[in-house]
């Protein structure tokens, strides 16, 4: 994983459109749900095919129809999920409700998830009684319908319902995988096109304001991680301005990066190879954020030098990975790493799930992303970013954080393409573990 900037787009968040569709789609959908689940009810009564049948057997045969009735409504659910999160519209208006609620109060992707699902199953559910109604209505009021024929219509309209879900869940996926061909950019690829000395050459000659406040904010949160303990910094790229703020207070620090070739750049400069690149303006700005005033040569050198000792890890690492590493760490520190390294809202979710479980109960987590930025350049190559925002950030950090989010503007879409930055730092719940033992040397 690494950093990235400038963002190519930023789209609106779904409004009085999406709900319209919805409404639109919902509407449709009850009366296609309807002719198909009649229509299947009344082929299956009219084929004689369960005429025989006792009243147990076909009871049975009811149960096994709403399980497949079931099965076909799972399916949709997750589709239906899908379309929600991508588009903010849904087949269900009442299901659309239920996720924008919990959404509103920031409440967290599952229990969005919930909310949707139920509002959809519950539909779903009401729309059974018309036909139990009118099943038993006509067993009661007209001779020449049974309970049984009741019954059988029940099985077929159920089977009928299965098949609709199904249908209209892989009609959802194949318009979701439509929209995502025509949407989604070409983005370069890590493992082929990302050039580490490029990106240090686009980003990282000057402190540009986005890493004014970034830098800024991590000496602040630095301040409440654990003294004495190993620091892990993942998605660290081929970077080391953030990691200056972190050598008085880490007994050691563990850089996790997914590209080697990033890894590598970070190794010339621990060892002081030449044309390694100048970190020291990063470490001068480090030390006036720390309180040093005007720090000289000497302070910039010495801290340099303690940050080199401290560095004892490079790591290999896929956020993909759960875990990605195989222990926990009292601080975790991944600054524009999940946001930058996918353009997919439910990839980004695994990734910082997949981070976060680093951080060991009581442990901090300080993070940062670029907000609503879908994409940046490096090397006239576009690389993804995931088009996320502060209310995000705070939803995915919720189950298991106790966080403090903040959005800082930057002021850069004439050089990078966005006017701002999500910053925060969370809190573990639970107990802090005992302190862990030391790690191994760099070889």
């Amino acid at each position: 994983m690494t950093a990235g900037r400038a963002a190519d787009g930023v789209p609106r968040r779904p409004g009085a459109g999406a709900w319209a569709a919805s409404v639109v789609a919902t509407a449709a959908s009850t009366y296609a749900l309807d002719a198909v689940a009649a229509a299947g009810g009344l082929v299956l009564a009219a084929s004689g095919l369960l005429g025989g049948v006792d009243g147990g057997t076909a009871l049975v045969l009811l149960v096994v129809s709403y399980a497949a009735w079931a099965l076909g409504l799972r399916t949709n659910l997750t589709a239906n999920w899908m379309l929600l999160e991508t588009t903010g519209t849904s087949t269900n208006v009442l299901s659309k409700a239920g996720h924008a609620l919990v959404r509103r109060r920031r409440g967290s992707a599952r229990a969005a998830r919930t909310a949707a699902g139920l509002g959809y199953v519950g539909t779903e559910l009401a729309k059974e009684i018309p036909y139990y109604a009118g099943a038993f209505g006509a067993a009661t009021l007209t001779d020449g319908v049974t309970a049984g024929d009741a019954v059988v219509f029940l099985v077929g309209a159920n089977l009928g319902a299965a098949l609709y879900e199904y249908g209209l869940a892989r009609l959802t996926r194949a318009f979701l995988a439509l929209r995502a061909r025509r949407r989604r950019p070409q983005h370069a690829s890590f493992n082929t096109d990302w050039v580490p000395t490029e990106y240090l050459a686009d980003y990282y000659s000057s402190v540009e304001p986005d890493e004014l406040a970034t830098i800024a904010y991590f000496v602040r949160a630095l301040r409440d991680a654990a003294p004495g303990r190993p620091v892990l910094f993942f998605g660290v790229g081929p970077t080391m301005h953030h990691v200056f703020a972190a050598a008085e207070v880490a007994s050691e620090i563990h850089l996790a990066d997914y590209l080697p070739a990033n890894l590598d750049e970070i190794r010339r400069w621990l060892g002081r190879a030449p044309g390694a690149h100048d970190w020291r303006p990063f470490v001068r700005y480090t030390l006036e954020c720390e309180g040093v005033a005007c720090p000289t040569p000497a302070q910039v050198a010495a801290r340099e030098d303690l940050t080199r000792q401290r560095v004892t890890r490079l790591l290999r690492v896929d956020a993909r990975d759960d875990p990605p590493l195989g222990e926990q760490y009292a601080t975790v520190v991944s600054a524009y790493c999940a946001d930058s390294a996918t353009d997919d809202r439910t990839t980004w979710e695994l990734f910082m799930r997949n981070i976060t479980g680093l951080v060991e109960p009581g442990g901090l987590f300080v993070t940062a992303a670029l907000r609503r930025c879908r994409g940046y350049v490096v090397g006239g190559r576009s690389f993804p970013a995931a088009d996320v925002d502060e209310d995000d950030v705070r939803a995915v950090l919720r189950p298991v954080f106790v966080s403090s989010v903040e959005v800082r503007q930057v002021g850069q879409d004439d050089t990078h393409g966005y006017a701002a930055i999500v910053l925060g730092s969370a809190r573990r719940v639970g107990a802090r573990r005992p302190t862990a033992g030391a790690a191994a040397k760099v070889p």
